[in-house]
């Protein structure tokens, strides 16, 4: 199997996006629109098939460069209207968390300008095969929610090689992006995360190329790190949930309002997970701890453990 790695530069952090070309015919990922990243695209021709990890700007920006083009079909929804519809029910979902309704309008509008040019509308995106064959190389297409629910890898068997995407990243843990499915509800995205890294310890990895930086570390104690540090996160939420709505936790966790936006998201994602595990309360838009936190510990002990030994359920 020959890969060739292809850093393509990104306005968000951290600032480059690993695109992937298998054996001159399956790009995985194709990174924003701009300039710099067409030049580089355009010469694959016609003929090359995009494969989409996720619906994420730095990710799927440019796919309207391709003929053939591969994703969940959430990421290919999303790319029809370069997630307009999306980023509207995540700010509403924001404004019920407590972010001031000023704010959030300030902050669509500068994400709008932002984002307008990034992503190309496209509605050419196929939903992804259950196997992808690149020249003899079969790759199993697998579901892998957490980042984003329309997350996907690629699992080369013969080889124990992953193309992941953003779920599986080295010294970053990924942000647990929430997902509204209407006004009024969204989906426990840990819940989805957790049951995601469960299937990936469970696969062998000699090689994982991720859609950032590089990964060096043990596949396994790499996972098993983004539990650690989930079980941390939950504690300081947990902590915090003396009355106060998610965006008075968020700003208190991540003072930086130039990132409330992962903020917001990432503290919506544990106080839904805590909620959902009835180790909060909520009442109105304020958070309230009904338990010990004995009791936080204990729940990530478990998943810990329960991932160790292969468990399936949580």
């Amino acid at each position: 199997m020959k890969i060739q790695k292809i850093k393509l530069p990104s306005p968000f952090p951290p600032n480059h996006t690993n695109a992937y070309l298998i054996n001159d015919l399956l790009l995985v990922d194709a990174g924003v629109n701009s300039e710099e990243n067409v030049k580089v695209l355009e010469k694959f021709g016609d003929e090359v098939i995009l494969f989409l990890t996720h619906p994420h700007a730095d990710h799927f920006g440019a796919a309207y460069l391709f003929k053939f083009v591969y994703g969940h079909e959430i990421t290919c929804k999303r790319l029809r209207d370069a997630e307009e519809e999306y980023f509207e029910l995540v700010y509403h979902h924001f404004i019920s968390e407590g972010l001031p309704e000023s704010l959030a309008k300030k902050m669509q509008e500068r994400a709008r300008e932002r984002y307008r040019g990034y992503v190309i509308p496209y509605d050419n995106c196929k939903k992804a095969p259950e196997k992808i064959k690149v020249d003899g190389d079969v790759f199993d297409v697998i579901h892998t929610p957490g980042h984003s629910f329309g997350h996907l890898c690629l699992y080369h068997k013969e080889t124990k090689t992953i193309f992941c995407g953003d779920i599986v990243l080295e010294n970053i843990t990924p942000n647990p992006v929430i997902e509204p499915i209407n006004e009024e509800k969204r989906l426990c995205v840990l819940d989805h995360y957790i049951k995601t890294l469960r299937e990936l310890y469970n696969l062998e990895v000699r090689k994982a190329y991720p859609g950032h930086r590089e990964i060096r570390k043990d596949w396994r104690e790499l996972i098993l790190s983004f539990i650690d540090n989930w079980r941390n996160r939950s504690l300081e939420i947990w902590r915090l949930a003396d009355g106060k709505t998610a965006f008075e936790i968020a700003t208190t966790l991540f003072p930086d309002i130039k990132q409330i936006f992962l903020a917001m998201t990432e503290t919506i994602a544990h106080a839904d997970f805590l909620l959902s595990n009835n180790l909060v309360e909520k009442r109105g838009m304020r958070y309230f701890r009904c338990s010990e936190r004995e009791e936080v510990e204990e729940l990530w002990r478990g998943i810990k453990e329960r991932i160790t030994r292969g468990e399936r359920g949580q």
